[in-house]
């Protein structure tokens, strides 16, 4: 996996080219905006005075030809930040894609589908008219002088109505701050707890935990609700005081136009002149009043973007290597959840070559599935680490590891997608090797009595298969591929008869052909032809060995009975 954090500085640097381009644009565009008031006076000062209908003529004509240009350009300054927008999506989607799933093995599927959807807020943003809010308000200076040259009154309104629309953006910001912080994780939390209860809806509706759960639901969504209109409210209000503000302005701006006119300190035509440049001067800072809170939501997400591609940067490398032996070793492993005190696995060591079978035994919590994700190389070790052929499962390309490995998890997960999508890991195969596997698996009938057989989707708005036919189908993805090492996480914990010996001739075959097996399991039945047993107690390795031993080892033994009462029955 490439590097996130990189992708995150190329998109920045992308911000800074693409905001260059649209300022130099814009700079046009702003100018362009004096052909109006420019054209309002020269047909008071020239027109009217000389009555000359060509002058008109010409001047309509100029101006005409000065507003298309503004017109041509703004829209090319929109297209390059759709362009910029496009260019973001492309430089982040896939980096963060993938640094959202290393991050959610440790914070959770939500952080996630978080991480994609600021994704797509910020490529709305930039593609959306806020962001070129910044540069008119540094394009808004130039309005300001122009103003002063008609009059240094008129400047001097104008300066004062700037000032007062930029000190309301600023209150309206701390004002909206808080409760928009608030709104937004009321209602992030409100989601979370709907889709939760949309992926475990069996189990609301088989113990009767829907009329709990939709008032826990309904009283939550009110909570979100009431925050979100505290601050909807705010929002209005701010904005309804911004709008008759600027309004106030204008007739402020009309009527010292009328005072100058009166006084013969200024021209006639410059009253509507003014008026249209203090319009063009403030809309940015009313925008900025009412528009504000998009900026502040950028600037949150860029840094949630940051953070994940920073915590999804991980020491994973980048070149292929393949794996031929499959020989497995675990040295001084020990692995602690984020935040915990207590380790959950602790200096486990052990060595395994090709061709073996590992059983993983021990009580519930004594940490064999996390085992069994550290050999597969999903979460990093504390301390120490597992090896493949002589290269750490963590940091082994996943590409090149990925085809040397076959996982089947305690919750055998399918996507959505065809039988052949989910056998072949969603990649190009060829239709014998999904059928190989499947075969393997012993579910090759089983898929065949499916409406379209390997055809047929599965997954959400698919069709549902029991879970057992979950588990023999996960069985045949994690044999795809003949993979040189296999982690069977209770593999028969969904199996009738017939599934549990389709799987243990499926391991058979599979260390016949050379491929490492370790397999975690609670019945011992699946584990009657394992080389070695491990045997996990609260985390730790209290004993590993041949199964004949560890067996014995957990066998009780008989007391030893007195020799005189031995003795007695040899005499009978």
């Amino acid at each position: 996996m490439s590097d996130p954090s990189k992708h995150y500085t190329e998109m920045l640097r992308d911000l800074v080219r693409g905001a260059l381009a649209g300022g130099a644009v814009g700079l046009f565009v702003n100018l362009l905006h004096l052909s109006l008031p420019l054209f309002t006076i020269q047909v008071y000062d020239r027109v009217l005075s000389s009555g000359s209908s060509e002058t008109l003529g010409a001047l309509a004509a100029l101006a005409l030809t000065m507003l298309a240009f503004q017109t041509l350009l703004d829209v090319m300054r929109q297209r390059i930040f759709v362009i910029l927008a496009n260019r973001a999506m492309i430089r982040l989607g896939k980096p963060v894609f993938e640094a959202a799933v290393e991050t959610s093995l440790t914070k959770g599927p939500q952080a996630a589908s978080t991480a994609l959807q600021d994704v797509s807020d910020l490529r709305a943003f930039l593609a959306g008219g806020a962001v070129a809010l910044p540069l008119d308000l540094a394009f808004s200076p130039i309005f300001l002088v122009v103003l002063f040259a008609f009059h240094p009154v008129y400047g001097l309104v104008g300066l004062a109505g700037a000032l007062a629309l930029a000190a309301a953006a600023v209150v309206t910001e701390f004002a909206l701050r808080g409760s928009a912080r608030a709104g937004s994780i009321a209602s992030a939390q409100v989601n979370a707890e709907t889709a939760e209860a949309i992926r475990h809806a069996e189990v609301i509706t088989g113990l009767g935990m829907l009329p709990n759960l939709t008032r826990r639901w309904r009283k939550a969504q009110n909570e979100a609700i009431a925050i979100a209109e505290r601050g909807a409210r705010l929002a209005r209000m701010f904005a309804t005081l911004t709008r008759s503000l600027r309004l106030v302005l204008q007739v402020g701006v009309i009527s010292t136009g009328a005072m100058l006119v009166i006084s013969d300190l200024a021209g006639a035509g410059t009253i509507i002149a003014a008026s249209v440049l203090t319009a063009r001067l403030l809309m940015p800072f009313e925008h900025a009043a009412t528009g504000w809170k998009q900026w502040v939501e950028a600037r949150e997400t860029l840094r949630r973007l940051r953070e994940v591609t920073g915590s999804g940067k991980t020491t994973r490398s980048t070149l292929p290597v393949e794996i031929e032996a499959g020989k497995l070793v675990a040295d001084r492993l020990s692995y602690v959840l984020p935040g915990a005190a207590r380790p959950v696995l602790q200096n486990v060591s052990f060595s395994l070559e090709g061709g073996k079978l590992l059983g993983i035994i021990g009580p519930s919590g004594a940490g064999k599935s996390t085992l069994s994700r550290l050999i597969m190389g999903i979460v990093q070790p504390s301390v120490g680490g597992v090896y493949l052929d002589g290269h750490n499962t963590y940091t082994h390309e996943r590409g090149s590891f990925g085809r040397a490995v076959g996982y089947l998890p305690q919750e055998p997960i399918l996507l959505s997608g065809s039988v052949r999508d989910n056998i072949a890991r969603f990649g190009e195969a060829r239709m014998e090797e999904v059928v190989r596997a499947a075969r393997a698996a012993g579910v090759h009938e089983m898929i065949g009595s499916l409406p379209q057989g390997y055809a047929t989707r599965l997954g959400s708005g698919g069709h549902q298969l029991s879970g057992g036919q979950r588990q023999r189908m996960a069985l045949a993805r994690a044999l795809y591929g003949q993979p040189r090492l296999i982690v069977l996480d209770e593999p028969n914990s969904n199996l009738d008869a017939e599934g549990e010996a389709a799987l243990v001739a499926a391991i058979e075959a599979a260390r016949k052909a050379g491929a490492t097996v370790v397999v975690v399991a609670q019945r011992m039945s699946i584990l009657s032809r394992a080389d070695r047993l491990l045997r996990l107690q609260d985390g730790a390795m209290v004993q590993f060995g041949p199964r004949e031993e560890v067996i014995q080892a957990l066998t009780p033994q008989r007391p030893a009975r007195p020799k005189l009462r031995e003795a007695e029955e040899v005499a009978r």
